[in-house]
C-alpha cells in the first residue's frame, strides 16, 4: 500500500518537474510558454511526452491511426477494429464505435464530427456489401449518414470552419448538405468531369472552387463562385484556364480572401523534367486571377502562407533551389537566397519561416526572422522525414518514421534557435504529432541568442570518405591509412610501405594466392624454355623509317595540315612494310595502301616547296 502511495507522489513530482523544465528554458529566451504536448505513435501504442496518458490501457496496443481535431479538443484512434474518441487534455473516453474495416479517421474543424473512411470490398457478385464512408455526431454520439466512396484518394468531407456546411464530390456533381442534418442535399453544382473543388475554412462569406481538366483539347479550368451563388457560370467571382494541367491543388489564406492554385501535368512533353510540370496561380475574390512567374525554371517544392494572410512564400527551381517571398500583388518582396531546399513553413504566429531540406535532400534546415528579413539560425536535422511547428510557435517537432525510414525512429523537439529541447528514440515509430492548441500562437521578440538545451544522444555518422579495403595501407591492424588528396584515380596509390603489417587473408584467398604465384611462376619458365630454343644468329629486324619524318612544316595552317595528314599515312605504310618484310600476311587492302606510298610522297614533296 505504501509503496503504490509513494510511486504516485514520484510519477506527479516528475511530471511537475518535466512541465516546470519546459516553462524554465522558455522564460529564459524572453517568453514564458509550454512547449505543448506530443503524442508518439509506437508499435505498443500511443505515448504522450507529458505522461499523461501513460498509464491509460485505451491507448496501449496496436493502434492503426491517430488524429486530433483542428482545435485539440478531441482526440480519435483505431485500435482492434474500433475507432475510439476522447475528450483532450483529460483524456476522458466519449465512446468507442465497431468498424472492423476502419483505415482512415478525420475530424471536423471544432471536432463536433467525426467522419471514417472503411476499405471498399465487394461481394462476390461485385456489389458493394454497406456503404463505407459514415459521419458521425460526436456529441449526440449517432450515426448522421453513410456514404458509399471507393476510392481512399481525397476521401474526406470537407467543412467550413464554422461547421455549418459539409461538402463532397460526387460522380460529376458537387453535393452541400447542412453539416447537422445529412439526409437532404441543400445544394448542388454540376459540372461534366469535374474532377476536384476545394471549400473555404471560412466562419461565414463562404468560397468555394471547382477544377475541371482538359477534354479533347479544351483547356482546363477552374472557377472561384461565393456560396451558394454558382448554378450560372456567369457569376464567378473569378475564373482561370489553363493547359498542362491534370491536379490542382488549392491553398486558401486564413482570411479566406484569396488562394493559391498549384497545377500539376503528370508528363512534362518538354522532356526537361521527370516529374511532369507545375504552375502557381493566384486568385482573389475581387476577380483576380494571376499566373506567378519566378526566376528560376524548375518545379514548384512548397509554398506557404503567413498567418496574416497577405504574404505566401514559394520554393522553386532546379537544386539548388531558391526562396522566395511574395505579397498579396503577386510581387517579390524578399529573396532567401539559393541552396538545397524543398520546404518551407510559416510558424503560426507569423514571424518565423522554416526554409529546408527533407525527404531525398540531406535534413538541414534555417530559421529566418520575416520582419526583419535575416536568418536566426541553421542546423543539420539527420534521418528527419517529418517535420512540425509547435502552437505556439516557437518550437519545431521533427520526426523519423517507420514508413519511410526503417532505422533511427523517434522525435525530437528544437528551438527555434536551432538548440535540442527533447529527445525520443524507438525501435518503430508510426507517426508523431503535437496536441494542437489555437490559443497558444502569442507573439512574441525573435532572439537570436541561443536558449539553453541538450546534446543529442544519437550518434553522428562520419563523414570522411570511403575507403575501400583493398586501398588501405594499415600501419597498425584495425587502422586504415587515408587516401592522398593529390591523388586522383585509385590506381594512382602508392603501395603500401615495407613496415605495414601485411593484410589478414582467409583460408580460401591464401589457397588462391598460392595457385595464382604457381601458375606465374610456370608461365615463366616455359618462356625462359622458349628462348633458349631460337637460334642463336636470329635477330629482330629493325623498324623502317618513313621517308616522310625529314619533310619540315612551312608555317602555313592549311599547308601544314596537309602535310601532317601526309606524313600520318606514310608512317602508317612504312609500319605495314616492316611487318611485311618480317614476313606476315598483309591483307589486299594493306597492299594497296603500300602501292599509294609513291604517290603520297610526290604530294609531299610538292607541299614542301
Amino acid at each position: 500500500m505504501y509503496k503504490h502511495f509513494i510511486k504516485i507522489i514520484v510519477a506527479e513530482l516528475t511530471s511537475r518537474i518535466k512541465i516546470k523544465r519546459r516553462k524554465q528554458m522558455s522564460t529564459e529566451t524572453g517568453n514564458v510558454v509550454d512547449m505543448g504536448t506530443v503524442v508518439c505513435h509506437t508499435l505498443e501504442g500511443l505515448k504522450f511526452s507529458d505522461d499523461k496518458a501513460a498509464d491509460d490501457e485505451d491507448f496501449k496496443g496496436t493502434v492503426k491511426a491517430f488524429t486530433f481535431s483542428e482545435n485539440g479538443a478531441k482526440l480519435a484512434w483505431i485500435k482492434s477494429g474500433q475507432v475510439n474518441v476522447a475528450e483532450a487534455p483529460s483524456w476522458e473516453k466519449i465512446g468507442s464505435l465497431k468498424h472492423p474495416r476502419a483505415q482512415e479517421i478525420c475530424f471536423s474543424p471544432q471536432g463536433s464530427y467525426l467522419a471514417i473512411w472503411d476499405s471498399y470490398t465487394k461481394t462476390a457478385d461485385q456489389t458493394q456489401v454497406q456503404p463505407n464512408l459514415s459521419v458521425y455526431d460526436v456529441g449526440g454520439k449517432k450515426l448522421l449518414k453513410a456514404f458509399y466512396q471507393q476510392s481512399q484518394m481525397n476521401w474526406q468531407p470537407q467543412w467550413t470552419s464554422d461547421e455549418t456546411i459539409l461538402a463532397r464530390n460526387v460522380n460529376n456533381e458537387v453535393h452541400f448538405y447542412k453539416a447537422d442534418d445529412l439526409q437532404t442535399i441543400v445544394e448542388k453544382k454540376i459540372l461534366p468531369k469535374v474532377r476536384s473543388f476545394s471549400l473555404s475554412p471560412s466562419t461565414d462569406n463562404h468560397h468555394v472552387t471547382f477544377f475541371v481538366p482538359g477534354i479533347k483539347g479544351k483547356p482546363a479550368f477552374v472557377h472561384l463562385y461565393r456560396y451558394p451563388d454558382f448554378q450560372d457560370n456567369t457569376s464567378a467571382l473569378a475564373s482561370k484556364s489553363f493547359f498542362k494541367a491534370d491536379t490542382v491543388t488549392t491553398y486558401w489564406n486564413k482570411l479566406s480572401t484569396a488562394c493559391l492554385l498549384l497545377t500539376a501535368a503528370d508528363m512534362d512533353k518538354t522532356g526537361s523534367s521527370y516529374y511532369g510540370e507545375q504552375m502557381l496561380f493566384y486568385m482573389n475574390t475581387q476577380g483576380d486571377a494571376i499566373r506567378i512567374t519566378f526566376s528560376k525554371p524548375g518545379n514548384i517544392h512548397s509554398i506557404c502562407w503567413c498567418p496574416s494572410g497577405q504574404e505566401f512564400f514559394a520554393v522553386y527551381g532546379t537544386m539548388p533551389s531558391k526562396a522566395t517571398m511574395f505579397n498579396a500583388k503577386c510581387d517579390v518582396v524578399a529573396e532567401f537566397g539559393e541552396g538545397a531546399r524543398n520546404t518551407v513553413m510559416v510558424n503560426p504566429v507569423g514571424n518565423i519561416a522554416l526554409i529546408g531540406g527533407f525527404g531525398n535532400i540531406a535534413p538541414r534546415y534555417e530559421m529566418w526572422d520575416i520582419k526583419m528579413k535575416k536568418k536566426v539560425s541553421e542546423t543539420e536535422c539527420p534521418d528527419t522525414t517529418h517535420c512540425n511547428w509547435s502552437p505556439c510557435g516557437q518550437y519545431l517537432l521533427t520526426s523519423t518514421c517507420y514508413a519511410r525510414l526503417k532505422v533511427n525512429n523517434g522525435y525530437k523537439v528544437w528551438h527555434y534557435s536551432a538548440v535540442l529541447q527533447q529527445e525520443y528514440s524507438h525501435q518503430e515509430v508510426y507517426g508523431v504529432s503535437w496536441i494542437p492548441s489555437l490559443e497558444a500562437a502569442k507573439p512574441f521578440a525573435v532572439s537570436t541568442k541561443p536558449a539553453p538545451g541538450i546534446a543529442s544522444s544519437t550518434a553522428v555518422a562520419s563523414k570522411e570518405r570511403y575507403i575501400p579495403p583493398s586501398q588501405r595501407g594499415q600501419k597498425t591492424v584495425g587502422y586504415a591509412t587515408p587516401i592522398e588528396k593529390v591523388k586522383k584515380f585509385l590506381s594512382e596509390l602508392d603501395s603500401p610501405a615495407k613496415d605495414e603489417v601485411p593484410q589478414q587473408l582467409s583460408k580460401a584467398a591464401l589457397k588462391n594466392k598460392k595457385k595464382r604465384e604457381a601458375a606465374k611462376k610456370k608461365r615463366e619458365e616455359e618462356g625462359k624454355e622458349e628462348g633458349d630454343k631460337k637460334s642463336p644468329g636470329s635477330v629482330e629486324l629493325p623498324v623502317i623509317a618513313s621517308p616522310a619524318q625529314s619533310v619540315e612544316l612551312t608555317g602555313n595552317p592549311e599547308t601544314d595540315k596537309k602535310i601532317r595528314n601526309i606524313k600520318k599515312k606514310l608512317n602508317a605504310i612504312a609500319k605495314l612494310k616492316g611487318e611485311l618484310e618480317s614476313g606476315k600476311t598483309l591483307e589486299k587492302d594493306q597492299l594497296e595502301k603500300i602501292a599509294t606510298e609513291e604517290k603520297l610522297m610526290t604530294d609531299l614533296a610538292d607541299l614542301a616547296i
